[in-house]
């Protein structure tokens, strides 16, 4: 198991871990802490990094197991930009996107 020294984290992605120590954080072991955070917190910056630092599958796997934790705007675009399958649904943070 590999383990994410602060060195791993660039400071644009560390200041959104407001409440913890960047440094505390495992980038694999809490792979889904990570990347709710950053999906949902990030900016351009922050999505070139989260692309860079986890796989597609890494990402894939995370919106099957944990999407439905997005707005439905952050995860159109993740399943977008991994080519895996989007399905609209109400709820999430903003309005869907496609009508009842």
């Amino acid at each position: 198991m590999s383990t994410a020294c602060s060195s791993e984290i660039p400071e644009e992605v560390a200041a959104l871990f407001w409440e913890t120590q960047p440094e505390s954080i495992d980038l694999d072991a809490h792979r889904d802490y990570v990347l709710e955070r950053l999906m949902t917190r990030g900016g351009w910056t922050v999505m070139l990094w989260i692309r860079h630092r986890y796989s597609g599958a890494q990402i894939v796997d995370f919106l099957a197991r944990k999407g439905h934790r997005l707005a439905p705007r952050e995860r159109a675009y993740w399943n977008l930009l991994c080519g895996s399958e989007t399905t609209v649904t109400r709820g999430g943070g903003r309005p869907p996107w496609a009508g009842p």
